[in-house]
């Protein structure tokens, strides 16, 4: 009696990663492989007719949802609300396009429910259909692919997230990207002082401003994109909701608006933003992240309003202490933030603006505890020998320097017990044992980027068509870096496997 596959579904889009992924893990391991495909229409030929990967079934989920259809039922949502455990009111206010960020379209409330309604309809009978044994998905961020993610954990099949660890180019593979790393103070291992151990999250700081650099970088394509956007953005090419309001002129009107904007709000910023440090007082140091991100939006989820934290922070504060807000500086790829924004933080007392070009490094060393609502500083703040404290759950959360607010009203006394807290360097030691061990390194950003010039004009267009042939360049030109990832997810299976056998 043959013995029954693994049933495996994967979350793909356009060009990304996970593409590369499947095709290398349907080659390793023995498996009944799905695809869920969100693409545009100009790309579902090369999904519909590529041979490079052998998939049983796909869809398309666009096609199960239609963007006219502005019916729902409350009592239904109600019901499926119930049935996964999902608040589908913190789903659509984490939605950067739903919700403060979309300056193409205001969805009203029937477009946002009826897209939701049909979302989760979709999602339930696909699962329900092939009931897969795992899903490989990229780490959700906009609530489609927030929404699938939350109905596979209530349907109790293991999701496999590629996961960055935010030292160096290290990653993981994990069912829940905000899982704190558990580690175990009783190992025997080499302790490390603390100058060696920022080597670790220094490395991440850098291979990120790299990319960041190499996005800067891609001007030259911006003709290429111009040219793509008559063909790209046509009502005949628009079936997403993250696409919705966006013509040829549209977007190029709010390139224009974005690169004026740009220069007229750095301006502000080189007048009122403080480019160096007090050091006659001490200081909290709270950065802003960057908008839209996920790690704000999704993470932070009722702290995302970034002014009310700062004022929260500043009023619970001891006298003597000042805060410190840093402006993110890739919110230049945004055209920064609206002048009102930084009107405010002006106006707070005792609160100081630094501008984005001051070393974050040099402000977290010199401050006496850092506040922030998710994110790498906090991780950041324990190598420099510095306590924290966060509002959302973080991979190093359970570091004894890191505290985390339930409740705002607590947040004058946990300020005070951590300005009286240190970073215990045992317990620091044995975190960056974990991590290391339980990640491996990968140069994702690198792979990224790349597959951003081949297929989307180096970022700036996503929606156009997608070359067979220069995928399959593509995925044979870093097959090693997808053999490793492929790699990394059935050695995730085989340990779940494991896990399910232990507990029978």
């Amino acid at each position: 009696m043959n013995k029954r596959k693994d049933k495996i579904l994967f979350w793909l889009e356009s060009y990304y990663l996970h593409f590369g992924i499947s095709k290398a893990l349907i080659e390793k391991y023995d498996c009944d492989p799905y695809a869920l495909i969100v693409c545009s229409p100009k790309q579902k030929s090369f999904f519909d007719n590529q041979k490079l990967v052998k998939f049983k079934k796909i869809w398309h989920v666009r096609d199960y949802i239609n963007l006219n259809n502005l019916n729902h039922d409350f009592e239904k949502l109600k019901y499926f609300e119930n049935k996964f455990s999902i608040p589908l009111q913190k789903i659509v206010y984490a939605d950067r396009l739903f919700y403060k960020y979309n300056e193409f379209h205001s969805f009203s409330d029937d477009e946002i429910f009826s897209i939701i309604q049909q979302e989760i309809e979709f999602y339930d009978n696909v699962l329900d259909e092939i009931s897969p044994d795992y899903v490989v998905m990229r780490i959700p961020d906009h609530h489609d692919i927030d929404l699938f993610y939350e109905i596979c954990k209530a349907k109790k099949i293991p999701v496999l997230l590629l996961s960055p660890m935010r030292m160096g180019d290290r990653y993981r593979v994990s069912s829940d990207p905000e899982a704190p790393i558990l580690f175990d103070k009783s190992k025997d291992i080499e302790i490390q002082s603390f100058d060696t151990l920022i080597k670790h999250v220094e490395s991440f700081s850098k291979a990120h401003k790299s990319a960041i650099q190499k996005i800067q970088s891609k001007n030259s394509q911006k003709l290429s994109a111009f040219i793509l956007l008559f063909s790209t953005f046509r009502s005949s090419n628009i079936n997403s909701f993250r696409d919705v309001g966006k013509t040829p002129w549209t977007t190029i009107t709010k390139g224009i608006s974005l690169i004026l904007l740009r220069s007229y709000r750095k301006s502000f910023l080189d007048k009122n933003a403080k480019t160096s440090l007090p050091m006659d007082y001490p200081y909290v140091y709270f950065p802003l992240h960057m908008e839209p991100e996920r790690n704000l939006s999704k993470k932070g989820q009722f702290y995302s309003d970034q002014i009310s934290v700062i004022k929260n922070i500043a009023q619970s504060l001891p006298v003597e202490m000042n805060l410190l807000v840093k402006e993110h500086p890739s919110m230049r790829l945004v055209g920064w933030r609206p002048l009102k924004f930084y009107k405010e933080i002006l106006n707070l007392p005792k609160v100081t603006l630094i501008h984005p070009s001051v070393s974050s490094k040099s402000i977290i060393q010199n401050s006496t505890l850092i506040v922030a609502v998710a994110g790498t500083t906090a991780l950041e703040a324990a190598f420099y020998e510095k306590p924290s404290i966060v509002f959302s759950y973080i991979d190093c959360s359970l570091l004894s320097c890191v505290s985390k607010v339930n409740n705002l009203e607590e947040l004058p006394t946990i300020i005070k017990k951590s300005l009286d807290s240190q970073v215990n360097l045992v317990e620091l030691n044995h975190y960056v044992h974990e991590v290391v061990n339980s990640s491996f390194t990968c140069n994702i950003f690198d792979l990224n980027l790349l597959a951003a010039d081949l297929f989307a004009a180096g970022g700036f267009i996503n929606l156009n068509q997608i070359s067979e042939s220069k995928m399959k360049d593509f995925l044979e030109e870093n097959s090693a870096s997808f053999d490793l990832l492929a790699n990394e997810h059935i050695k995730k299976i085989e340990l779940i496997k494991q896990k399910n056998s232990d507990n029978i």
